[in-house]
């Protein structure tokens, strides 16, 4: 039996085998990066990694095992918020995980946001890469709704001759804090105030959102900030202890 606003300690794929389907509204999340290889450059641990160093194709297919129980809990018109960003060893990760979701699953990504921080990282160690001040959101949905998913999208105006809705401005590029600045262990979150925001384009008040990767209870701070609900999973457990809601 699952309950909501409750956050699991445990991996995710043991919280969504007690969902039933299409329970969840949306699901917003930021998984490991795999970014955890070996370095010169790496001088403090993210929080996850000793979870974080997986080869190529561990990493895909655990990413994917996720994605496959993802789209059997979110309901039919839902919408999927997953950021993720790269290590400059293996920058089209990212790519491959999408193409791998569009060819394996019933989910497309459907739009891109472009999240851009408050401060850059890494420094600037690198002759040839570039600090990241951006960073993706990958909107995700059913392939057969790709066109009619729930979102939260306001209407300006309406054609009194065609009716055709018009919506106040939404764009893909979405400024907010890197991290909220309240964790001693997980070194890698996103903020509040971009979850926020990610909640203001996509999910009704009264929606349900599930985080597989809860760390320090950021997606559930906003989900109660803007009246959802939600369920979240989070692995380790010392990280759980420092959840803040």
């Amino acid at each position: 039996m699952i309950e909501l606003n409750k956050i699991y300690n445990e991996d995710n794929l043991i919280t969504m085998s007690r969902m039933p389907d299409k329970l969840i509204s949306g699901i917003i999340c930021s998984p490991p990066y795999n970014t955890n290889v070996k370095r010169s450059d790496c001088y403090y641990n993210n929080g996850y990694s000793e979870l974080d160093s997986l080869s190529e194709e561990e990493y895909l297919n655990t990413r994917i095992n996720e994605f496959k129980e993802f789209e059997r809990i979110l309901n039919d018109r839902g919408v999927i918020c997953y950021n993720i960003s790269y290590h400059h060893s293996n920058p089209i990760l990212p790519t491959l995980l999408m193409t791998k979701i569009h060819n394996e699953t019933n989910l497309t990504v459907s739009d891109v946001i472009v999240w851009k921080k408050t401060i850059s990282i890494p420094f600037q160690t690198s002759p040839t890469k570039l600090s990241r001040i951006c960073e993706f959101v990958y909107v995700i949905v059913k392939k057969v709704h790709l066109d009619d998913y729930i979102t939260n999208k306001k209407v300006s105006k309406i054609n009194d001759k065609t009716g055709q809705k018009f919506y106040k401005g939404y764009n893909n590029l979405i400024e907010a804090r890197n991290n909220d600045k309240v964790s001693n262990v997980l070194k890698a979150s996103y903020s509040v105030e971009l979850v926020s925001k990610l909640i203001n384009i996509y999910y009704p008040i009264g929606s349900l959102i599930y985080d597989p990767f809860m760390g320090i209870g950021t997606t559930a701070r906003s989900c109660i900030l803007n009246k959802l609900s939600y369920i979240g999973s989070e692995i380790k457990k010392e990280i759980y202890d420092e959840i803040f809601l």
